[in-house]
């Protein structure tokens, strides 16, 4: 049995209590003649179905009769936006509402919100608070009534409705009690701005409190807090050290303000929106810094994965249920007026686009839109941890890869609305690391005003083909770079060859860099590595490799490096050093005594790795062992400075940078690689 009465709307009342179970909760509602049936609400948020107006009324759209699964009747609700409260005087009271119930005035209505929100139920005092206005608050009861809903929104996290009804609350008097009630509404509306993120707003409230009162402590807090967040929007100064070190698995959101001046939005020719330099910005530069729009973790919920079938593709899954469900609740709750701008962003399937859709009071979202705008822009991110460390490449690693098992899904998940802008290519020119739930992106290379931002969405060191059904599947690309043009050019035979070499070789390196060979074989591993390094030198002959990295020799180059100086063959070592800086597709230019960290470095078009902090600090202590002249001394001392450099720009931060440079001090003892 199963009947779905559209355009029409049940008035009824909750009775009893709320079960809650995994995917719905479970209560039983009452008509006005007093029938009673069960209910099941799902998607819903966990406060607003603890919150379900008890003896208050409520409307159901469109409601739904069907059968649970115990085979007894039901009435299903598949989202809370169904459910439409009814206000202070409904058109029809059961008979089991009270005549005092159906008749409070405003002052009433106010009282009872007070007791729910003294109880802590703040969803049920909002209600009630509404009804309070609804039934013709005026004067300083509507004045009262409006502080104590802004602060009630504040608490669920209304920020937009909190802001307008802490300015309804004042009063604009100068009567003492009634000043001291506006710097209330004011701090209110201050902090509903600073919620919203708009902190020029937060800080203009903030002036006009003060204007009231000069000494109010929780104002003077909160001011300290937005000019420190202006001086970030403004000129992308952050104490990162200290970000890095508060950060943990009980406060991975941190409160950061957005730098995102260094960057524009443009149109490319082919890959339609872009991000590009609105100014110069040298190697290890800080680019953008971003708090996510929204991020979810995998401790804050038990079913943080899910599997979902694509009609299209013919595949499942895996997905993150709860940023997906947590971003749409987000947008309908707190933060509607970031509708569009979530919603402009790329997925397969457009849905309603980037409009705005209002149905009985409520945003109207389409929810296989933003799963796909998730499956396209969400980042992956890490769990928090005291030193943030960035992976080869700055790889942006979908959270969706198609087909892949749930269990693969990364726990952690991120939606960026600017940092999602960013375009492709297998030859970037940015890496991004992740403190708390914010992204910062630093430049790998000098990038010219005017440049487009590019960051690999996949490891360049992969198989051009492997590459290409990657992008197809998952961005619904092909990329047209310089890498994979001459990659394509090449005959699949070679290809393979050079995988097969490049495994053994890696194999090799590692068995190098662990020492798991004894020092009577240690002599022959290093000269089969020093075979495969020419057998796979010789596959990159071609002159189409001309000018283009070749990522794919770095790991045994760098063994080889670390043997060289381990031993204290600091030419040798210098000279593989440099050989693989040209492999990666960075020139050094280590000629200018004198010259500052950024000149010494001077990277051509190519990729940026992990494996160039090792080798720069490997160089610096080459370097620095092969110093004779002053000349050669200042020079090693530029190296070093370009090895911080380097560093930063690969891991974000500095933190650990001081205890590795100190290994490549003027003590003997530092005459080895650094170790981290």
């Amino acid at each position: 049995m199963e009947t779905h009465h559209y355009g029409k709307a049940l008035f009824v009342e909750r009775v009893g209590t709320i079960v809650q179970q995994d995917t719905k909760a479970l209560a039983a509602v009452k008509d006005v003649d007093g029938d009673a049936e069960a209910f099941e609400l799902y998607h819903q948020d966990v406060n607003l179905a603890n919150d379900l107006p008890l003896g208050l009324f409520f409307y159901i759209k469109e409601p739904y009769l069907t059968l649970s699964a115990s085979g007894s009747l039901i009435i299903r609700v598949d989202h809370p936006t169904d459910l439409i409260h009814a206000g202070s005087k409904p058109k029809v009271v059961s008979a089991s509402a009270s005549v005092q119930e159906a008749n409070r005035t405003a002052a009433e209505w106010k009282e009872v919100g007070n007791g729910f929100f003294k109880k802590q139920e703040y969803f049920k005092a909002g209600r009630v608070y509404e009804c309070a206005l609804e039934a013709g608050a005026e004067g300083k009861l509507k004045q009262d009534v409006s502080r104590n809903l802004a602060q009630v929104d504040l608490i669920l996290g209304r920020n937009v409705s909190a802001r307008l009804h802490a300015i309804d609350a004042l009063s604009n008097d100068s009567d003492p009690a009634l000043v001291a009630l506006d710097v209330k509404s004011y701090f209110r509306a201050a902090s509903a701005s600073y919620q919203l993120r708009d902190f020029r707003q937060s800080e203009e409230d903030l002036s006009r409190l003060r204007s009231l009162s000069s000494n109010d402590e929780d104002g003077l807090r909160l001011l300290e807090k937005v000019r420190v967040r202006l001086k970030e929007v403004e000129n992308g100064v952050y104490d990162l050290q200290q970000l890095v070190k508060r950060s943990s698995r009980l406060q991975p959101r941190i409160d950061i303000a957005d730098f995102t001046r260094r960057t524009v939005v443009g149109w490319t020719k082919r890959r339609g929106r872009g991000l590009f330099a609105a100014e110069d910005v040298s190697l290890g530069e800080l680019i953008l810094c971003e708090k996510a729009f929204n991020a979810t973790f995998g401790w804050e919920s038990e079913n943080s994965l899910t599997k979902t079938y694509d009609v299209r593709r013919k595949t499942f899954d895996g997905f993150p249920a709860p940023l997906w469900t947590s971003t749409i609740q987000k947008l309908q709750q707190s933060s509607p007026q970031r509708i569009a701008e979530v919603t402009s962003l790329t997925g397969r399937y457009p849905g309603l686009g980037s409009k705005t859709v209002i149905a009985d009071g409520v945003h109207v979202l389409d929810a296989f839109q933003i799963h796909d705008i998730i499956a396209a822009n969400a980042f992956a991110i890490p769990t928090p941890a005291k030193r943030q460390k960035t992976e080869a490449f700055g790889l942006m690693e979908t959270v969706v890869p198609p087909g892949t098992k749930s269990s693969t899904i990364p726990e952690n998940c991120a939606l960026f609305t600017h940092a999602a802008l960013i375009n492709h290519s297998c030859l970037p020119n940015a890496t991004r690391v992740f403190i708390g739930d914010a992204i910062l992106l630093r430049a790998t290379k000098a990038i010219s005003k005017g440049d487009e931002i590019l960051q690999a969405y996949v490891s360049p060191t992969l198989d051009v083909k492997a590459r290409q059904e990657r992008m197809n599947l998952i961005w619904n690309f092909t990329c047209s770079c310089a890498l994979c043009k001459a990659e394509t050019q090449e005959p699949d035979d070679l290809r393979q060859r050079r995988a097969a070499v490049i495994e053994e070789a890696d194999r090799l390196a590692h068995d190098i860099n662990t020492h798991l060979v004894d020092a009577s074989q240690r002599d022959g591993i290093i000269r089969r590595a020093e075979r495969l390094h020419a057998r796979l030198k010789a596959t990159f002959a071609s002159e189409i490799w001309d000018g283009l990295p070749r990522a794919g020799m770095s790991r045994v180059q760098t063994a080889l490096a670390g043997v060289y100086c381990l031993r204290k063959e600091y030419t040798r070592c210098r000279g593989m050093i440099v050989e693989a800086f040209d492999c990666l597709g960075w020139v050094l230019k280590l000629d200018k005594a004198g010259a500052t960290a950024l000149e010494v470095m001077a990277p051509k078009v190519g990729s940026a790795t992990c494996v160039v902090e090792e080798m720069v600090w490997m160089l610096a202590t080459a370097y620095r062992m092969l110093s004779e002249s002053k000349k050669d001394r200042e020079l090693a001392k530029q190296v070093r400075e370009l090895a911080r450099t380097v560093y930063v720009a690969l891991n974000g931060v500095e933190m650990g940078i001081d205890k590795i440079d100190a290994e490549l001090g003027d003590s003997a003892k530092s005459a080895g690689i650094p170790t981290r």
